[in-house]
């Protein structure tokens, strides 16, 4: 009889053990879960290809002089923002500008990680010719619509990914007639949504661990659009990206929100008259 009791009262001890560590597991993630990350989300400046016109992708233009002294308006437009972590994508222009934001708005300390989900949709056989705008009117003409106005009136806010689509699909029949192999040819809109999304969930669920805070992110223009259409913001309306806008995104409990306009260049702008005195 003791044996049993005995036996019972051990049993009892590993069930209330079991259920106290299991509620301290779900309140420790409930409250992880809860910590607020503010992604600020950072087009690159201005590039070679952006002068010249040409599209860029995943080909690896870097910075004009322009570009270099918009990331220290870009900086100090930031100043006074404390960043917990800081991340970019593998390309030069991506990483300059993030570094130079980092060294111009007193983050000098945080370390720059690289994450090669992060940088601009592939074109494929497009790269290094006549950009977006340029490509319109054959893009619109594969979709239907008589000229390029037509197309960006039909399509709205969802431009950028019929954009992306046309490339894709155009690539993939080798409209232009060139050997560059499969693995290199343009993305289609909705694998560039998950690479950038599952990149962001990574580095907000990260930093939640951490305690939550400022996170800078510096990709590139159409990749970001493409990710921010996802989240079903009011204030995205498919508007190109300008070089060094920054976008606000909030994540807490799970999902991802745009704090205030999309694209803003108020950070960079304040900067360069703070040193334009």
């Amino acid at each position: 009889m003791k044996r049993i009791i005995s036996s019972t009262l051990m049993l009892v001890t590993i069930l209330f053990a079991s259920l106290f560590v299991n509620c301290n597991l779900t309140y420790a993630k409930s409250n992880s879960d809860s910590k607020e990350v503010v992604v600020y989300l950072v087009r690159h400046g201005e590039t070679t290809a952006n002068v010249m016109h040409r599209a860029q992708g995943w080909s690896d233009y870097t910075l004009t002089q322009n570009g270099i002294d918009g990331a220290k308006y870009l900086g100090r437009g930031l100043k006074g923002t404390t960043f917990k972590a800081a991340y970019s994508g593998d390309l030069t222009r991506q990483e300059k500008t993030a570094q130079g934001v980092l060294n111009n708005s007193g983050n000098k300390k945080i370390n720059l990680q690289i994450d090669n989900n992060l940088r601009e949709c592939n074109y494929g056989s497009y790269e290094g010719r006549p950009d977006a705008a340029q490509n319109i009117p054959e893009i619109a003409k594969y979709y239907g619509f008589k000229d390029s106005k037509e197309f960006l009136k039909k399509t709205g806010k969802n431009a950028i990914n019929k954009m992306q689509d046309g490339y894709y699909e155009l690539d993939k029949q080798n409209k232009l007639n060139t050997e560059l192999p499969a693995k290199y040819r343009a993305e289609a809109s909705k694998t560039v949504e998950k690479r950038m999304s599952q990149s962001l969930t990574r580095i907000v669920k990260k930093q939640q661990k951490s305690g939550g805070g400022n996170v800078l992110v510096v990709s590139s223009g159409m990749s970001i659009s493409l990710f921010i259409s996802t989240l079903n913001s009011k204030q995205y309306t498919g508007s190109p990206m300008k070089n060094d806008a920054v976008t606000k995104v909030v994540y807490k409990d799970g999902k991802f929100k745009v704090s205030g306009p999309v694209g803003s260049l108020k950070y960079f702008n304040n900067g360069k008259k703070e040193l334009a005195k």
